[in-house]
């Protein structure tokens, strides 16, 4: 019998990707003799439960997994230029036949299961003899192949049914973890939960919503307006995740979409357009106004198209120069960047970058401080499209998507980082929960669900509390 408490919850690569291009595992499709054997993390099912199939949507995602499914459960012969026609420019693998052999080995596969968006999604499929895996996919601007994962099917998450067990299993994290909870309602800091080290830490992306406010406030002092359109440029774009750096150059986006992309997806070309059109200027002093401790850290700021060359790109020349800079001296570098094009290898994305400057840092309460501050500006005339701008994705469980009334999110990764942030609603309540991880080997926290279980762990903490 399942047990009732279990969840399964996925993390799409394109959730908190700052790097997703780089996001390219094939841990269960390797050549090789020991390839086909199920792993040990793997299920098998009885061979008298037959599995119930699920139909893949024929999303823009799900048209490349239906072709993946295809292809893992046909026994014709694989042709290379089919397979590469499936990949993107941007793609750091291109498959080719014999990588699928492993997987093929385990016909015929059963589609159990399926998640996902239109440029993101999940797939599950299980075997009499290959055991259970994970496909997740991700699709550039042209539907075609920029990140994909295959794994072992994970085993069903365990809520953890105190606050006690949530500290245990956060502080039993393979790197080292903070997670906080903390009551807002009508103004209230009033602490629910913490744990780990809540000092400033890199951040990744969710410094994106610094970019938001400082939008909110341009707009609020009519410099900037939610339907003014933004162009794309060669020298705006930047590298996935996201899908506006595959438009061509020329094409106009308004503000209001551009920040929508910014959020939901974390287009990291969206924001640098939304930097440029406002001035990094504008974003630093927004440090201040949103409640930032130390808005130094993060001064001067980058675009995001500045970290990737910053810390990855001519094969990381300027992580030293960066680290030991003066403010003055990391503007002067990033002047100096190249324009047009990023143009770095996908193999480059192996070390991290955060233990020499290059990434964004924020505390756990700094964090819970911007998110609180956007609410605030979502109840103004000028700021009321950020309030919906947080929800598009907000990266909620089923279980807590049903009793939360409202939640909004800004996730973020970089190598070796990964991070989530949320403003939750139950009717006249709220809640802010930050999560905030790292690691000098980046392996360690390769595995997003890991660090964002006892996130949603702790969401239903709090409908436990409030429920009783």
């Amino acid at each position: 019998m399942k047990n009732p408490n279990t969840r399964r919850t996925r993390r799409p690569l394109a959730l908190v990707a700052l790097a997703s291009a780089a996001v390219f595992a094939l841990a269960a499709c390797t050549s090789g003799s020991d390839s086909a054997k199920t792993s040990e993390s793997s299920t098998k099912l009885p061979a008298t439960e037959a599995p119930a199939t699920v139909t893949v949507p024929d999303t823009t995602v799900g048209k490349q997994i239906t072709w993946l499914l295809d292809v893992v459960n046909t026994s014709t012969p694989l042709n290379q230029e089919e397979i590469a026609g499936h990949f993107g420019p941007g793609a750091p693998i291109v498959l080719v036949p014999s990588d699928f052999d492993s997987i093929r080995a385990g016909q015929p596969w059963t589609t159990v299961d399926y998640t996902g968006g239109d440029t993101d999604g999940t797939v599950s499929i299980t075997s009499a003899t290959g055991g259970s895996i994970d496909m997740n996919v991700v699709v550039d601007g042209s539907g075609l192949i920029l990140g994909m994962a295959i794994t072992p099917t994970p085993t069903p998450h365990i809520p953890a049914a105190s606050w006690q067990e949530l500290e245990t299993a956060v502080k039993a994290l393979p790197a080292p973890t903070n997670l906080t909870v903390t009551e807002v309602t009508g103004g209230k800091n009033a602490e629910v939960f913490s744990v780990g080290d809540t000092s400033a830490q890199p951040t990744g992306s969710t410094i994106k919503l610094y970019v938001l406010g400082a939008v909110a406030t341009a707009v609020k002092n009519g410099t900037l307006s939610w339907d003014q359109k933004l162009t794309v440029t060669d020298d705006l774009k930047s590298m996935p995740g996201g899908t506006m750096q595959d438009l061509p150059a020329g094409t106009e986006v308004t503000v209001r979409e551009t920040a929508g992309k910014m959020i939901s997806i974390s287009d990291n070309t969206a924001t640098d357009m939304l930097i440029a059109a406002l001035g990094s200027e504008q974003v630093e002093a927004e440090f201040v106004a949103m409640g930032m401790a130390d808005p130094s850290l993060n001064i001067p700021f980058k675009p995001t198209r500045a970290l990737f060359q910053l810390g990855w790109g001519d094969e990381g020349a300027q992580r030293i120069a960066w680290r030991d800079g003066t403010p003055d001296e990391r503007r002067t570098i990033l002047a100096a960047l190249p324009t047009g094009l990023v143009d770095i290898p996908p193999t480059a994305f192996t070390t991290p970058a955060w233990p020499f400057d290059i990434d964004w840092f924020a505390t756990p309460a700094d964090l819970r401080a911007a998110l609180v501050s956007l609410q605030a500006m979502a109840k103004t005339e000028s700021g009321a499209p950020v309030r919906d701008i947080l929800a598009e994705d907000p990266a909620l469980s089923a279980e807590s998507a049903q009793w939360f009334t409202y939640g909004g999110f800004k996730g973020g990764s970089s190598i070796g980082v990964l991070a989530g942030a949320w403003y939750l609603e139950h009717d006249d309540r709220a809640w802010v929960v930050t999560m905030q991880t790292h690691g000098e080997d980046a392996a360690l926290v390769a595995d997003p669900t890991l660090y964002f279980d006892p996130a949603d762990d702790a969401m239903l903490l709090i409908r436990k509390d409030v429920t009783g």
